[in-house]
């Protein structure tokens, strides 16, 4: 008999919360966590994306900035947090497949979030001083293995974005190329400019900007199509290095256990505002490419992107700390 009863709870409990969920409308500030310093790319975008959601809420989507060892301190902080719709990451591809490879003692794994909307798919570009004689991925290939050791390439440090790149580039031209670690992008911009490196795959927000002022030269965006804010810069794929083709992505996840209802409710949401002119705009500006997922769809970016990183990883047999 106590079995029934608790059988005949735990039904009713799960019946609540079904319906409390397909009814779900925020009834209080939403939270949204950006695990990166305010007045970045990423925090602009997330900004203007919160006023939207705010719109189609009803209820302010309030941001905070928590940014720190290459975000994990932000994700961490909502991995511990409540499932209830509330609290919300904005993750990217660093997130949930760069860092994992990175870090051997991670304070949290990615199977502690779940998928709620993606926003954009941000690919880089490859950028050279404007007196380096080059004007194709070939020339520079060319150019490296006749000066082996001599043309650096810029990194965020040990298995970041730009250096696994910059290592698949140096692969490509036989082993012949130098890392050279900076701390951050704009110590990586300025020994670019100088020449202390000749090589650096910026985020393609910084570099069109960049590229159309004359400061240096794009030689590749790592997009399967030619940025439409930089139509004169050829892919990786047309240049014949599909492996240098790998982008970030940016969307919204949070707690694992967040029914299912809760998530339609904001990927519905969010899909709206990316699709609002304000927001796709902002994103097209610099070079990005909005993204409109359902969840099961944004897992599937999610885990394609996981593999083609970790492959990445595996093909160039990095050393990581």
């Amino acid at each position: 008999m106590a079995l029934r009863k608790m059988l005949c709870w735990m039904l009713a409990t799960v019946v609540a919360s079904s319906v409390h969920a397909a009814d779900w409308k925020p009834d209080r500030p939403i939270k949204l966590t950006v695990p990166y310093a305010a007045g970045g790319s990423a925090d602009l975008v997330a900004r203007v994306l919160a006023d939207k959601l705010q719109a189609r809420l009803g209820q302010p989507v309030i941001i905070e900035n928590r940014p720190g060892a290459g975000t994990v301190v932000g994700a961490v902080s909502v991995a511990k947090a409540p499932a209830d719709g509330y609290n919300l990451l904005f993750a990217t591809s660093s997130t949930m497949s760069i860092v994992p490879l990175v870090q051997k003692q991670l304070p949290y794994t990615p199977s502690q979030f779940v998928p709620v909307a993606a926003i954009m798919s941000m690919p880089f570009m490859l950028d050279v001083p404007k007196d380096l004689p080059v004007d194709s991925l070939k020339d520079l290939a060319a150019l490296a293995r006749t000066r082996p050791g001599v043309l650096n390439y810029g990194t965020l440090g040990n298995g970041s974005s730009n250096h696994v790149l910059g290592a698949l580039l140096s692969k490509a031209a036989g082993e012949s190329m130098v890392s050279v670690h900076y701390t951050g992008a704009g110590q990586a911009l300025t020994a670019l400019l100088r020449g202390d490196i000749q090589v650096y795959f910026d985020g393609i927000p910084t570099s069109i900007h960049r590229v159309s002022g004359g400061e240096y030269k794009g030689l590749a965006v790592t997009s399967k199509s030619r940025a439409a804010s930089a139509p004169q810069v050829p892919t990786v794929y047309e240049q014949g290095f599909p492996e240098l083709g790998l982008s970030v992505w940016y969307g919204l996840v949070a707690p694992s256990g967040l029914p299912r209802q809760i998530v339609s409710t904001l990927n519905a949401a969010v899909q709206a505002a990316v699709a609002d002119s304000q927001v796709s705009a902002l994103i097209t500006r610099d070079g990005s490419q909005p993204l409109m997922l359902d969840p099961s769809s944004f897992q599937a970016l999610i885990d394609q992107d996981a593999t083609a990183w970790r492959e990445a990883f595996a093909t160039l047999k990095l050393k990581l700390d």
